[in-house]
């Protein structure tokens, strides 16, 4: 890691603490090496640098909109944390070997599938960009949620630190695998993988998930599979 990715880091770390409590404890649950693609809600501008920050010493490479490398501040932090872009129509040819070669190297990659950010606590639908990855890579998929920080500008106002919860699901996979990818399967499969994240906080912040049964018919936990358990394990 890089000295300016050292201090950079630290300066993030050092303004969570200072404005948000947050249960870093649950991230402890997070494996220590990949392959996964780790799926988070975007709520605000925070989850992404607190992942990337507190996930250490996990290499993780996340998905960024392209507009961030044009700002100075915001372009900076994109090069030091290796990010890749994503363009307004999606990702090109360049961005998405980088994201097969990360995962390729053990990695993780971390994707918000509702694609950017929504200033909403609520989930928006979801992109089925990330249906594609975990159909083409065939590796597990790990949902991490944060509930807590759209409250911190309610928060600031009163000079109160904002709590925070974050929570770690169980890492699951795609049971579709010699089927061809057609764009209905494909909203299927993105509709099953926001699923798995809503699950994971209350039903108030289901949004437009908030009418679906949770069923899922193309993914299944790693638990419920021994043989991809231990694989994961290993």
């Amino acid at each position: 890691m890089k000295t300016a990715e050292r201090i950079l880091n630290a300066f993030f770390r050092r303004l969570f603490q200072i404005f948000f409590r947050i249960n870093r404890e649950a991230l402890k649950q997070l494996p220590i090496k990949g392959p996964y693609i780790l799926i988070l809600n975007h709520p605000s501008m925070f989850e992404g640098p607190m992942i990337y920050v507190y996930a250490r010493p996990r290499i993780l490479i996340a998905l960024a909109k392209s507009r961030l490398w044009n700002g100075i501040f915001s372009g900076r932090i994109m090069r030091l944390w290796q990010a890749v872009p994503v363009g307004p129509q999606g990702l090109d040819r360049v961005s998405m070997k980088r994201c097969f070669d990360t995962l390729d190297a053990g990695h993780f990659l971390c994707i918000a599938p509702e694609g950017t950010r929504t200033d909403d606590p609520c989930l928006h639908p979801g992109k089925t960009g990330v249906a594609y990855l975990a159909f083409k890579k065939q590796v597990p998929i790990l949902p991490v949620t944060t509930v807590g920080f759209h409250e911190f500008k309610h928060n600031l106002k009163r000079l109160r630190r904002t709590p925070v919860n974050v929570t770690v699901g169980e890492p699951f996979v795609i049971t579709i695998k010699d089927r061809r990818l057609t764009p209905k399967l494909r909203q299927e499969l993105t509709d099953e993988i926001m699923l798995r994240l809503a699950q994971l906080i209350p039903r108030e912040y289901w949004g437009y998930y908030r009418d679906r049964d949770l069923v899922f018919t193309h993914t299944r936990l790693i638990s419920e599979t021994p043989d991809e358990q231990q694989a994961a394990e290993n």
